[in-house]
């Protein structure tokens, strides 16, 4: 069975390279990360950006919506993690444990929790509820370079460039 996509909406994003787009929870909004070093909110249905984060030295590379879409988290070459209030625009906090690019970032389903990894073969847990600018857990397991992180229920699910996958 062959299924036809089409092209509902095409955004200029005016950011260099989009490193990557996420939606929201709800899908209301996205977030695009670019070249630029910004991190853009937008109404995709509308093509309409909502707000511009600027703040990391490098290339943002990754970002995610907390479950209440009150918090953006986001990460870049600069090694850095940001944690973002969204209605203000302004870091919250700004992480830095990792010693080489953050590749990816995500929350917990309950967005208590911000789970990194970076091309120096960390994953880190960053507790958010906490003023606490240290990891609260670092996981080493890795060989090469993270390149993805996804929490499913109470499991870490990770991929690194050494082409294994490993479930905390």
């Amino acid at each position: 069975m062959e299924i036809d996509y089409k092209l509902l909406k095409e955004i200029d994003c005016k950011q260099g390279v989009i490193r990557a787009v996420r939606f929201s929870v709800d899908g209301a909004y996205c977030l695009t990360c670019g070249s630029d070093r910004k991190l853009k909110l937008w109404n995709p249905y509308k093509g309409v950006t909502l707000k511009t984060y600027e703040g990391h030295g490098n290339e943002v590379m990754d970002s995610s919506a907390s479950c209440d879409s009150s918090q953006i988290v986001s990460c870049g070459l600069d090694k850095s993690v940001i944690l973002w209030d969204v209605a203000s625009g302004t870091p919250i906090r700004r992480l830095r444990g990792h010693v080489g690019p953050v590749n990816t970032v995500r929350f917990n389903e309950e967005s208590s929790m911000i789970i990194s990894g970076s091309r120096d073969n960390l994953v880190m847990l960053w507790d958010v509820r906490s003023k606490i600018l240290e990891p609260v857990q670092c996981l080493n397991e890795a060989k090469d370079s993270i390149s993805s992180v996804r929490i499913s229920n109470h499991e870490i699910l990770t991929a690194s460039f050494d082409g294994k996958n490993t479930q905390i």
